[in-house]
Protein backbone atom coordinates (compact mmCIF):
# COMPACT_ATOMS: atom_id res chain seq x y z
CA UNK A 1 0.00 0.00 0.00
CA UNK A 2 1.43 3.59 -0.82
CA UNK A 3 -0.04 6.37 0.81
CA UNK A 4 1.62 9.98 0.81
CA UNK A 5 0.82 10.48 4.63
CA UNK A 6 3.72 9.85 6.57
CA UNK A 7 1.74 9.04 10.15
CA UNK A 8 -0.89 7.06 8.57
CA UNK A 9 1.56 4.85 7.08
CA UNK A 10 3.57 4.43 10.50
CA UNK A 11 0.49 3.49 12.15
CA UNK A 12 -0.58 1.01 9.71
CA UNK A 13 2.85 -0.70 10.21
CA UNK A 14 1.53 -0.48 13.53
CA UNK A 15 -1.72 -2.60 13.26
CA UNK A 16 -3.50 0.50 14.10
CA UNK A 17 -6.37 2.36 12.33
CA UNK A 18 -7.26 5.27 12.46
CA UNK A 19 -10.95 5.18 11.82
CA UNK A 20 -14.11 2.82 12.82
CA UNK A 21 -14.81 0.20 10.87
CA UNK A 22 -15.84 -3.57 12.36
CA UNK A 23 -13.66 -6.46 11.48
CA UNK A 24 -10.94 -4.10 9.90
CA UNK A 25 -8.05 -3.82 12.36
CA UNK A 26 -8.51 -7.75 12.60
CA UNK A 27 -7.77 -8.04 8.93
CA UNK A 28 -4.98 -5.69 9.33
CA UNK A 29 -3.82 -8.08 11.81
CA UNK A 30 -3.82 -11.10 10.06
CA UNK A 31 -2.34 -9.47 6.99
CA UNK A 32 0.63 -7.94 8.69
CA UNK A 33 1.00 -11.38 10.68
CA UNK A 34 0.97 -13.52 7.26
CA UNK A 35 3.54 -10.50 5.90
CA UNK A 36 1.31 -10.42 2.91
CA UNK A 37 1.06 -6.70 3.24
CA UNK A 38 3.03 -3.93 3.59
CA UNK A 39 2.91 0.25 3.81
CA UNK A 40 5.11 2.73 2.31
CA UNK A 41 4.75 6.38 1.14
CA UNK A 42 7.57 5.94 -1.67
CA UNK A 43 6.22 5.36 -5.37
CA UNK A 44 8.80 3.58 -6.67
CA UNK A 45 9.62 1.15 -3.55
CA UNK A 46 5.74 0.53 -3.91
CA UNK A 47 5.34 0.57 -7.49
CA UNK A 48 8.30 -2.10 -8.30
CA UNK A 49 7.42 -5.38 -9.92
CA UNK A 50 3.42 -4.47 -9.68
CA UNK A 51 1.30 -6.05 -12.06
CA UNK A 52 -1.83 -4.52 -10.78
CA UNK A 53 -2.00 -0.92 -9.06
CA UNK A 54 -5.13 -0.40 -7.70
CA UNK A 55 -6.33 3.47 -7.02
CA UNK A 56 -8.43 4.37 -4.09
CA UNK A 57 -8.52 8.20 -3.85
CA UNK A 58 -10.39 10.41 -2.56
CA UNK A 59 -12.73 12.46 -4.78
CA UNK A 60 -14.57 15.30 -2.90
CA UNK A 61 -17.43 17.02 -4.34
CA UNK A 62 -16.59 20.74 -5.79
CA UNK A 63 -18.57 23.64 -5.05
CA UNK A 64 -19.99 23.42 -8.22
CA UNK A 65 -21.17 19.64 -7.22
CA UNK A 66 -18.46 17.97 -9.65
CA UNK A 67 -15.90 15.72 -8.01
CA UNK A 68 -12.67 16.84 -7.77
CA UNK A 69 -10.14 14.46 -9.48
CA UNK A 70 -7.17 16.40 -8.72
CA UNK A 71 -6.02 13.48 -6.28
CA UNK A 72 -6.39 10.68 -8.91
CA UNK A 73 -4.69 12.47 -11.60
CA UNK A 74 -1.49 13.28 -9.40
CA UNK A 75 -1.42 9.20 -8.46
CA UNK A 76 -1.89 8.61 -12.14
CA UNK A 77 0.88 10.84 -12.91
CA UNK A 78 3.16 8.79 -10.06
CA UNK A 79 2.51 5.68 -11.68
CA UNK A 80 3.17 7.04 -15.25
CA UNK A 81 6.67 8.08 -14.06
CA UNK A 82 7.69 5.15 -11.96
CA UNK A 83 6.48 2.37 -13.50
CA UNK A 84 8.51 0.34 -16.15
CA UNK A 85 7.85 -2.33 -18.93
CA UNK A 86 6.00 -4.77 -18.51
CA UNK A 87 3.38 -1.69 -17.59
CA UNK A 88 0.81 -2.58 -14.97
CA UNK A 89 -2.67 -2.72 -15.05
CA UNK A 90 -4.27 0.42 -13.75
CA UNK A 91 -7.38 -0.51 -11.74
CA UNK A 92 -9.20 2.91 -10.61
CA UNK A 93 -11.49 2.22 -7.57
CA UNK A 94 -11.94 6.06 -7.27
CA UNK A 95 -15.43 7.52 -7.49
CA UNK A 96 -14.86 9.89 -10.46
CA UNK A 97 -16.39 12.18 -12.95
CA UNK A 98 -18.25 10.01 -15.79
CA UNK A 99 -15.19 9.34 -18.64
CA UNK A 100 -12.36 9.98 -16.42
CA UNK A 101 -11.93 6.12 -17.16
CA UNK A 102 -11.41 7.14 -20.89
CA UNK A 103 -9.61 10.65 -20.25
CA UNK A 104 -6.83 9.15 -18.46
CA UNK A 105 -6.57 6.08 -20.87
CA UNK A 106 -5.55 8.74 -23.18
CA UNK A 107 -2.59 9.86 -20.83
CA UNK A 108 -1.09 6.67 -21.28
CA UNK A 109 -1.67 5.90 -24.93
CA UNK A 110 1.36 4.24 -26.52
CA UNK A 111 2.89 3.31 -23.54
CA UNK A 112 1.41 -0.36 -23.21
CA UNK A 113 -0.56 0.89 -20.21
CA UNK A 114 -4.39 -0.19 -19.56
CA UNK A 115 -7.04 1.07 -17.19
CA UNK A 116 -9.63 -0.37 -16.07
CA UNK A 117 -12.90 1.36 -14.26
CA UNK A 118 -13.80 -0.79 -11.14
CA UNK A 119 -15.82 0.96 -8.90
CA UNK A 120 -16.21 0.19 -5.11
CA UNK A 121 -19.95 -0.82 -3.50
CA UNK A 122 -18.89 -1.08 -0.20
CA UNK A 123 -21.06 -0.09 2.68
CA UNK A 124 -19.25 1.66 5.55
CA UNK A 125 -19.87 0.07 8.72
CA UNK A 126 -19.88 -3.02 6.86
CA UNK A 127 -16.79 -2.90 4.35
CA UNK A 128 -15.37 -5.96 5.25
CA UNK A 129 -18.46 -7.97 4.50
CA UNK A 130 -19.10 -6.11 1.59
CA UNK A 131 -15.85 -6.80 0.09
CA UNK A 132 -16.30 -10.47 0.64
CA UNK A 133 -19.32 -11.32 -0.02
CA UNK A 134 -19.85 -8.45 -3.01
CA UNK A 135 -23.66 -8.77 -4.70
CA UNK A 136 -21.36 -7.45 -8.01
CA UNK A 137 -18.06 -7.17 -9.91
CA UNK A 138 -18.26 -4.39 -12.28
CA UNK A 139 -15.80 -4.11 -14.80
CA UNK A 140 -15.57 -1.19 -17.45
CA UNK A 141 -12.33 -1.91 -19.69
CA UNK A 142 -12.11 -1.10 -23.38
CA UNK A 143 -9.17 -3.84 -23.64
CA UNK A 144 -10.61 -7.77 -22.75
CA UNK A 145 -7.66 -9.38 -21.53
CA UNK A 146 -6.93 -6.59 -19.40
CA UNK A 147 -10.62 -6.73 -18.13
CA UNK A 148 -10.47 -10.29 -17.70
CA UNK A 149 -7.10 -10.03 -16.05
CA UNK A 150 -9.04 -7.87 -13.33
CA UNK A 151 -11.75 -9.81 -13.13
CA UNK A 152 -9.83 -13.12 -12.28
CA UNK A 153 -8.53 -11.35 -9.11
CA UNK A 154 -12.00 -11.05 -8.01
CA UNK A 155 -12.61 -15.18 -8.82
CA UNK A 156 -12.60 -16.52 -5.16
CA UNK A 157 -15.42 -14.47 -4.20
CA UNK A 158 -17.55 -15.61 -6.77
CA UNK A 159 -19.85 -12.86 -7.21
CA UNK A 160 -21.33 -12.00 -10.96
CA UNK A 161 -19.46 -10.09 -13.18
CA UNK A 162 -20.79 -7.97 -15.39
CA UNK A 163 -17.95 -6.57 -18.31
CA UNK A 164 -18.68 -3.50 -19.96
CA UNK A 165 -16.95 0.00 -21.03
CA UNK A 166 -15.32 2.41 -18.06
CA UNK A 167 -18.08 5.18 -19.23
CA UNK A 168 -20.91 2.95 -17.96
CA UNK A 169 -18.77 1.34 -15.23
CA UNK A 170 -18.24 5.00 -13.66
CA UNK A 171 -21.81 5.94 -14.26
CA UNK A 172 -23.15 2.85 -13.09
CA UNK A 173 -21.66 4.34 -9.70
CA UNK A 174 -23.40 6.95 -9.29
CA UNK A 175 -27.01 5.29 -10.65
CA UNK A 176 -26.26 3.35 -7.89
CA UNK A 177 -26.32 5.49 -5.32
CA UNK A 178 -28.35 8.11 -6.56
CA UNK A 179 -31.55 5.25 -6.29
CA UNK A 180 -30.77 4.43 -2.58
CA UNK A 181 -30.84 8.33 -2.02
CA UNK A 182 -34.33 8.20 -3.78
CA UNK A 183 -35.34 5.12 -1.85
CA UNK A 184 -34.35 6.93 1.35
CA UNK A 185 -36.00 10.57 0.46
CA UNK A 186 -39.07 8.22 -1.26
CA UNK A 187 -40.03 6.72 2.06
CA UNK A 188 -39.61 9.92 3.88
CA UNK A 189 -42.49 11.64 1.65
CA UNK A 190 -44.96 8.69 2.11
CA UNK A 191 -43.92 9.50 5.91
CA UNK A 192 -45.49 12.65 5.40
CA UNK A 193 -48.01 11.62 3.59
CA UNK A 194 -49.40 8.96 5.47
CA UNK A 195 -49.27 11.20 8.84
CA UNK A 196 -51.64 13.51 7.22
CA UNK A 197 -54.25 10.89 6.32
CA UNK A 198 -53.39 8.75 9.09
CA UNK A 199 -51.99 5.59 7.65
CA UNK A 200 -49.18 3.53 9.76
CA UNK A 201 -45.95 4.11 8.08
CA UNK A 202 -44.13 1.39 9.31
CA UNK A 203 -47.47 -0.95 7.99
CA UNK A 204 -46.93 0.99 4.67
CA UNK A 205 -42.94 0.09 4.59
CA UNK A 206 -44.00 -3.74 5.21
CA UNK A 207 -46.44 -3.61 2.32
CA UNK A 208 -44.06 -2.50 -0.15
CA UNK A 209 -40.38 -4.88 1.32
CA UNK A 210 -42.49 -7.42 0.16
CA UNK A 211 -42.37 -6.92 -3.31
CA UNK A 212 -39.77 -8.15 -5.01
CA UNK A 213 -39.67 -5.06 -7.20
CA UNK A 214 -39.13 -2.84 -4.47
CA UNK A 215 -36.96 -4.80 -1.60
CA UNK A 216 -36.62 -3.48 1.78
CA UNK A 217 -33.46 -1.44 1.84
CA UNK A 218 -33.57 1.97 2.24
CA UNK A 219 -37.32 1.96 2.97
CA UNK A 220 -37.72 3.37 6.75
CA UNK A 221 -38.43 6.55 7.21
CA UNK A 222 -36.43 8.63 9.48
CA UNK A 223 -33.44 11.33 9.60
CA UNK A 224 -32.39 10.94 6.32
CA UNK A 225 -29.13 9.97 4.69
CA UNK A 226 -25.51 11.09 4.75
CA UNK A 227 -22.00 10.17 4.78
CA UNK A 228 -19.20 10.38 2.32
CA UNK A 229 -21.31 8.82 -0.81
CA UNK A 230 -24.79 9.07 -1.51
CA UNK A 231 -24.72 13.07 -1.14
CA UNK A 232 -22.14 13.66 -2.60
CA UNK A 233 -22.42 11.08 -5.67
CA UNK A 234 -26.35 12.48 -6.16
CA UNK A 235 -24.60 15.93 -6.17
CA UNK A 236 -22.65 14.29 -9.38
CA UNK A 237 -25.39 12.61 -11.12
CA UNK A 238 -27.55 16.04 -11.00
CA UNK A 239 -25.17 18.27 -12.13
CA UNK A 240 -24.92 15.77 -15.08
CA UNK A 241 -28.64 15.34 -15.34
CA UNK A 242 -28.80 19.46 -15.19
CA UNK A 243 -26.04 19.39 -18.19
CA UNK A 244 -27.34 16.64 -20.73
CA UNK A 245 -30.81 16.90 -19.90
CA UNK A 246 -34.33 18.63 -18.72
CA UNK A 247 -34.54 15.82 -15.51
CA UNK A 248 -32.15 17.42 -12.83
CA UNK A 249 -35.43 18.44 -11.11
CA UNK A 250 -35.59 14.51 -10.08
CA UNK A 251 -32.51 14.95 -7.77
CA UNK A 252 -32.59 17.69 -6.87
CA UNK A 253 -36.03 17.02 -5.10
CA UNK A 254 -34.30 13.87 -3.64
CA UNK A 255 -31.99 16.30 -1.74
CA UNK A 256 -34.50 18.76 -0.77
CA UNK A 257 -36.64 16.18 0.84
CA UNK A 258 -33.63 14.44 2.72
CA UNK A 259 -32.61 18.40 4.41
CA UNK A 260 -36.20 18.76 5.24
CA UNK A 261 -36.67 15.86 7.63
CA UNK A 262 -34.47 17.38 10.33
CA UNK A 263 -36.50 20.71 9.76
CA UNK A 264 -39.34 18.71 10.64
CA UNK A 265 -37.96 17.39 13.90
CA UNK A 266 -37.28 21.55 14.65
CA UNK A 267 -40.88 22.40 13.61
CA UNK A 268 -42.05 19.82 16.23
CA UNK A 269 -39.81 20.76 18.81
CA UNK A 270 -41.41 24.59 18.19
CA UNK A 271 -45.02 23.07 18.36
CA UNK A 272 -44.22 21.23 21.38
CA UNK A 273 -42.49 23.77 23.69
CA UNK A 274 -42.76 27.07 21.99
CA UNK A 275 -39.66 28.52 22.43
CA UNK A 276 -36.45 26.02 22.10
CA UNK A 277 -34.11 28.41 24.04
CA UNK A 278 -32.97 26.93 27.45
CA UNK A 279 -34.57 23.46 26.27
CA UNK A 280 -32.39 20.46 27.40
CA UNK A 281 -32.06 18.51 24.59
CA UNK A 282 -30.51 14.65 24.22
CA UNK A 283 -29.15 13.86 21.16
CA UNK A 284 -28.08 10.29 21.13
CA UNK A 285 -25.80 9.63 18.07
CA UNK A 286 -23.91 11.96 16.14
CA UNK A 287 -22.67 9.80 12.54
CA UNK A 288 -24.71 9.58 9.76
CA UNK A 289 -25.45 5.57 10.55
CA UNK A 290 -24.19 3.25 12.80
CA UNK A 291 -21.05 1.16 12.90
CA UNK A 292 -19.00 4.18 12.03
CA UNK A 293 -17.49 6.80 13.17
CA UNK A 294 -18.06 9.02 9.66
CA UNK A 295 -19.72 12.26 10.66
CA UNK A 296 -19.48 13.51 7.46
CA UNK A 297 -23.10 14.84 6.29
CA UNK A 298 -24.74 13.55 9.00
CA UNK A 299 -28.14 14.55 9.73
CA UNK A 300 -27.71 13.37 13.74
CA UNK A 301 -25.30 15.68 13.29
CA UNK A 302 -26.51 18.59 11.81
CA UNK A 303 -29.72 18.53 13.50
CA UNK A 304 -27.58 18.65 17.46
CA UNK A 305 -25.71 21.79 15.93
CA UNK A 306 -28.93 23.44 14.14
CA UNK A 307 -30.44 23.11 17.81
CA UNK A 308 -27.61 24.34 19.54
CA UNK A 309 -27.55 27.95 17.28
CA UNK A 310 -31.41 28.09 18.16
CA UNK A 311 -30.21 28.13 21.85
CA UNK A 312 -31.16 24.86 23.14
CA UNK A 313 -28.95 23.06 25.96
CA UNK A 314 -27.52 20.00 23.52
CA UNK A 315 -26.28 16.94 24.84
CA UNK A 316 -24.80 14.44 22.28
CA UNK A 317 -23.65 10.95 23.06
CA UNK A 318 -22.43 8.57 20.47
CA UNK A 319 -20.94 5.03 21.29
CA UNK A 320 -17.59 5.63 18.71
CA UNK A 321 -17.15 8.91 17.79
CA UNK A 322 -16.77 11.59 21.14
CA UNK A 323 -13.05 12.00 19.83
CA UNK A 324 -13.91 13.81 16.36
CA UNK A 325 -16.63 15.87 18.01
CA UNK A 326 -14.67 17.84 20.54
CA UNK A 327 -13.31 18.64 17.17
CA UNK A 328 -15.85 19.61 14.53
CA UNK A 329 -18.42 20.61 17.00
CA UNK A 330 -16.85 22.08 20.03
CA UNK A 331 -19.81 23.91 21.35
CA UNK A 332 -21.83 20.46 22.16
CA UNK A 333 -21.59 19.20 25.38
CA UNK A 334 -20.97 15.33 25.07
CA UNK A 335 -22.06 12.82 27.19
CA UNK A 336 -19.83 9.50 28.32
CA UNK A 337 -23.41 6.68 28.22
CA UNK A 338 -26.66 7.71 26.86
CA UNK A 339 -28.31 7.53 30.20
CA UNK A 340 -26.01 10.30 31.19
CA UNK A 341 -26.92 11.96 28.01
CA UNK A 342 -30.92 12.05 29.08
CA UNK A 343 -30.39 13.01 32.16
CA UNK A 344 -32.46 16.49 33.11
CA UNK A 345 -33.31 16.57 29.18
CA UNK A 346 -36.74 17.83 28.13
CA UNK A 347 -36.69 15.48 25.02
CA UNK A 348 -34.55 13.14 23.74
CA UNK A 349 -34.06 12.69 20.33
CA UNK A 350 -32.60 8.99 18.39
CA UNK A 351 -30.42 10.27 15.29
CA UNK A 352 -28.26 7.25 14.97
CA UNK A 353 -29.47 3.95 14.53
CA UNK A 354 -26.63 2.28 17.01
CA UNK A 355 -27.66 -1.17 18.37
CA UNK A 356 -27.20 0.09 22.10
CA UNK A 357 -30.04 2.50 21.67
CA UNK A 358 -32.36 0.03 20.74
CA UNK A 359 -31.70 -1.81 24.19
CA UNK A 360 -31.81 1.15 26.08
CA UNK A 361 -34.39 0.72 29.40
CA UNK A 362 -37.12 3.31 28.14
CA UNK A 363 -38.35 3.38 31.04
CA UNK A 364 -35.15 4.32 32.76
CA UNK A 365 -34.89 6.89 29.83
CA UNK A 366 -37.90 7.91 31.15
CA UNK A 367 -36.72 8.44 35.08
CA UNK A 368 -34.10 10.27 34.10
CA UNK A 369 -35.81 12.84 31.80
CA UNK A 370 -37.48 16.29 33.21
CA UNK A 371 -39.41 15.41 30.40
CA UNK A 372 -41.38 13.05 28.64
CA UNK A 373 -40.99 13.34 24.85
CA UNK A 374 -39.22 10.58 22.80
CA UNK A 375 -38.08 11.81 19.36
CA UNK A 376 -37.21 8.37 17.77
CA UNK A 377 -35.40 9.32 13.78
CA UNK A 378 -34.28 5.81 13.30
CA UNK A 379 -38.01 3.75 14.08
CA UNK A 380 -35.96 1.57 16.64
CA UNK A 381 -38.80 1.73 18.87
CA UNK A 382 -42.89 1.07 19.02
CA UNK A 383 -45.66 3.03 20.41
CA UNK A 384 -46.62 0.97 22.95
CA UNK A 385 -43.17 0.27 24.46
CA UNK A 386 -42.83 3.87 24.41
CA UNK A 387 -45.97 4.43 26.12
CA UNK A 388 -45.50 2.11 29.04
CA UNK A 389 -42.44 3.44 29.82
CA UNK A 390 -44.60 6.74 30.11
CA UNK A 391 -42.83 8.46 27.33
CA UNK A 392 -44.91 10.50 24.53
CA UNK A 393 -43.47 9.36 21.07
CA UNK A 394 -43.26 10.73 17.53
CA UNK A 395 -41.38 8.48 14.66
CA UNK A 396 -41.90 9.51 11.47
CA UNK A 397 -43.66 6.31 10.87
CA UNK A 398 -46.24 7.17 12.99
CA UNK A 399 -48.76 9.93 12.51
CA UNK A 400 -47.81 13.02 14.75
CA UNK A 401 -46.57 12.47 18.26
CA UNK A 402 -48.28 9.56 20.46
CA UNK A 403 -48.58 11.14 23.78
CA UNK A 404 -48.95 8.45 26.49
CA UNK A 405 -51.82 7.80 28.18
CA UNK A 406 -52.25 9.45 31.40
CA UNK A 407 -52.60 6.36 33.57
CA UNK A 408 -49.54 5.08 32.06
CA UNK A 409 -47.22 7.99 32.93
CA UNK A 410 -44.66 7.52 35.43
CA UNK A 411 -42.78 10.44 37.68
CA UNK A 412 -39.38 11.63 36.38
CA UNK A 413 -36.44 11.60 38.98
CA UNK A 414 -35.24 14.92 39.63
CA UNK A 415 -31.57 15.20 38.23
Amino acid sequence: MIDINQKRIAMLREGRIWFYEPGLPELLARGLARKRITFTASYPAGLSRARFVFVCVPTPTTSEGTLDDSYLRSAFSNIRQYTNAPRPVIVNKSTVPVGTGDVVAHLFEGEDIHVVSNPEFLAEGRAVEDFFHPSRIVIGSRNRIAGEAVAALYAPLRAPVVHTDPVTAEFSKLAANAFLATKVSFANVLSRIGESVGADGEGVAKALSLDPRIGAGHLRAGLGFGGSCLPKDLAAIEQLARRFTDSSGLFGAVASVNRAQRARVVDLLHERFGAIAGRRVAVLGATFKANTDDLRESPALALACQLAELHADVVVYDPVAAPQLRVVAPALHIARSALAAVRGADVTIVATEWPEFAAIDLAAMRRAMSGSLLVDGRGLFDVASAHRAGLDYFSFSTAGIRDCPAEEQLPAVAS
